[in-house]
């Protein structure tokens, strides 16, 4: 693990800061858990006491149930509690599983070890969650108009379909029913754009509010005109869904309340009221708390929605909230973050995720132990701090600890690549195989990180331009300025980072003169020279699929299939679709349409790909994996529905 590279005087940094006495150096092993689980990921948490001098560490393999292949994965994060203020984090080992497929089962083996006298294998065994069906035995609930709406609202019953026919109905609506796991309530419409729930611009309000236990589905509509168009009122709900919504013209586009669990929040379109270039400076934060999407608790997936015109796109709510997964979303504009993933415990994940025109895409502000996973953003016109490393202002300060921040690509707006600006501690936190791109410029800061370092790594980073490096490393005489990057990596940061001269991005995308003029989303593609190629350190589970010599900078692996932003067609999903190089395959590649079979219907949508009159995720369809999608792998597709051979893995 990178941070046991630090010296011991950072050891002594830390226990002078904390005040806590070190005895125990023996570590401790208690039983593992799992936190909640999501579509794609599992999270670990493994209790310990002892190891007060910091030196053990855990590795983790992972296979699916039933078979013998184990994966590497990335090793556990060794949580400091001592770090963390006015919040109770236990003394553990934490970490997360990653890419994996819905509904499916994994073994996962945990190898601690401790210089000081213990080495142990424990095994622990969890499943994935699945994507969110219909009812097992629908009824179908014609509406018609606001009338009919309210009276099917007010007698729902498990497995009722209520399916809105084309039209405006106006007013609030609440649903103070519950369905079931296998029988959930629907409220859909015939289609997203012919339905509309309109607020009638009301003040204060919620479109659509829903009470009860949870399993309670809202797909196929648009609401708009409202304060707040979707609120889940209850606490503690679970496993309810928006799928395929479209909002407009809120403050909120949904949001929540404490201890809620479980919510697939996914291919939704939200546009809010603020327009770029509006920012949180203009009007110092007025609209900081207009949000997207809000999630409380614990085990929520928001997945694949774009979004636009709030204050802060997306965000945690819940102080201590754990294994939340934020994947896929395309977030147009942010007055403030992107997604802040503040008060978060730990096993949160960000990822994939696509920024453009933000204040500040990432916050942390803070992440209360970890870890907290920033992997594969792609942010650009970034206005200010890429990664908002800040503390809340409370007495002590709740500082920012346990952020581990791989592969994501900077590009900003502004002359500084890489920038946090506070006074407050950022403890344990590692960043590594990211791109910092700005404004070309001589002689000027190209870093500023102002923030005092805690155990804080800084490697394998591509920057550009080349200038002054500005850090707060204790390690270094406190808040220090390196006239060059050579000179940053002669006191012993960034040995293996670079500046990244000549070509950087295929499409030549360089960083925007201004902020002001809207960003289009782009692609971030490496161009085929560029000096960030191979030049990653190998992260398990992350980039261990890379194409080259070794793993590239930034957000995407040149030669792997893109990752897709915002809503999916119809018939994608976490069950097929592909997560670039990395991640577990599906069960089969020939069971196109995820029904657990390979038949005719897979040979359908297969030919209708090849025809160009269907399409499909990046990379669906190509069952021999030679980047094209044509007649052989029809053939393919045939013999392994006649039993002739098996597709390929």
């Amino acid at each position: 693990m990178v941070f046991r590279r630090l010296a011991s005087s950072v050891f002594l940094l830390t226990s002078a800061l904390s005040g806590t006495l070190f005895g125990d150096n023996l570590l401790h092993i208690g039983t593992p858990v799992l936190d909640r689980p999501t579509l794609t990921a599992l999270g670990i948490q493994l209790p310990i006491t002892g190891d007060d001098n910091f030196n053990a560490t855990v590795e983790v393999r992972f296979r699916r149930s039933g078979t013998s292949t184990w994966k590497a994965a990335l090793p556990l994060f060794r949580v400091h509690p001592e770090t963390v203020a006015n919040w109770t984090v236990p003394t553990q080992f934490a970490g997360s599983v990653l890419d994996l497929r819905p509904a499916t089962s994994y073994d996962i083996e945990l190898h601690a070890m401790d210089p000081d006298g213990v080495d142990r294998i424990l095994t622990i065994t969890g499943a994935t969650r699945d994507v969110p069906k219909g009812p097992l035995a629908p009824v179908t609930r014609n509406v018609t108009d606001v009338n009919t709406f309210q009276s099917a609202l007010s007698n729902a019953q498990p497995g009722d379909v209520i399916t809105l026919a084309p039209g405006v109905y106006n007013g609030a609506f609440m649903l103070f029913r519950s369905g079931t796991p296998e029988n959930p309530i629907v409220i859909t419409g015939s289609s997203q754009a012919d339905v509309i729930l309109d607020g009638g611009n009301c003040t204060g309000c919620n479109v659509l509010e829903i009470y009860g236990a949870g399993y309670v589905h809202v797909e196929r509509l648009t609401i708009r005109n409202a304060s707040r168009a979707i609120r889940f009122q209850t606490s503690g709900a679970v496993s309810n869904v928006v799928r395929r919504v479209r909002i407009q013209n809120t403050t909120l586009g949904i949001g929540g309340r404490d201890g809620q669990m479980d919510f697939y929040i996914a291919d939704n379109t939200l546009e809010g009221r603020l327009a770029w270039p509006q920012i949180y400076t203009d009007d110092n934060g007025l609209h900081s708390n207009d949000t997207g999407i809000e999630v409380f608790g614990f085990g929520h997936v928001v997945a694949h929605n774009r979004i636009a015109g709030y204050g802060d796109a997306l965000r945690t709510a819940q102080l201590g909230a754990r294994a939340n997964d934020f994947v896929g979303n395309d977030v147009l504009s942010a007055y403030d973050n992107g997604i802040e993933l503040d008060d978060s415990e730990g096993n949160v994940r960000c990822l994939r995720n696509r920024f453009t025109n933000t204040f500040m895409p990432l916050s942390v502000q803070p992440v209360r132990g970890g870890p907290g996973y920033l992997l594969r953003n792609v942010s650009l016109n970034v206005v200010s701090e890429q990664i908002k490393f800040h503390a809340l202002g409370t007495v002590p300060p709740s500082e920012t600890s346990g952020v581990l921040a791989y592969h994501n690509t900077f590009l900003s707006s502004s002359t500084e690549s890489l920038q946090v600006q506070t006074p407050n501690v950022s403890h344990y936190f590692e960043l590594a195989n990211n791109v910092f791109v700005a404004q070309a410029t001589t002689g000027r800061v190209v870093v500023d990180w102002t923030a005092p370092i805690d155990h804080g790594a800084f490697d394998y980073n591509g920057y550009f331009p080349d200038g002054i490096f500005r850090y707060n490393n204790p390690l270094l005489g406190g808040y220090f300025a390196a006239p060059s990057f050579a000179a940053l990596q002669s006191l012993g940061m960034e040995k293996h980072g670079l500046i990244l001269d000549g070509a950087i991005f295929a499409n030549g995308m360089t960083a925007p003169a201004s902020y002001l003029p809207a960003m289009n989303p782009a692609d971030a593609s490496l161009a085929p020279g560029s000096a960030a190629l191979d030049k990653g350190r190998i992260l398990p589970n992350v980039n261990d699929a890379f194409s080259g010599s070794g793993p590239d900078l930034g957000a995407l692996e040149l030669g792997c299939p893109l990752p897709s932003y915002g809503p999916r067609q119809e018939g994608i999903d976490e069950k097929n679709e592909v997560f670039g190089c990395q991640g577990e395959a599906p069960a089969s590649r020939c069971d196109l349409n995820n029904d657990t079979f390979e038949n005719v219907l897979d040979l359908q949508m297969l030919v209708g790909i090849v025809i160009g009159a269907q399409s499909g995720a990046p990379g669906m369809g190509d069952l021999n994996r030679d980047g094209h999608v044509d007649v052989v792998d029809v053939q393919i597709m045939v013999n392994t529905i006649l039993g002739v051979s098996a597709c390929p893995a």
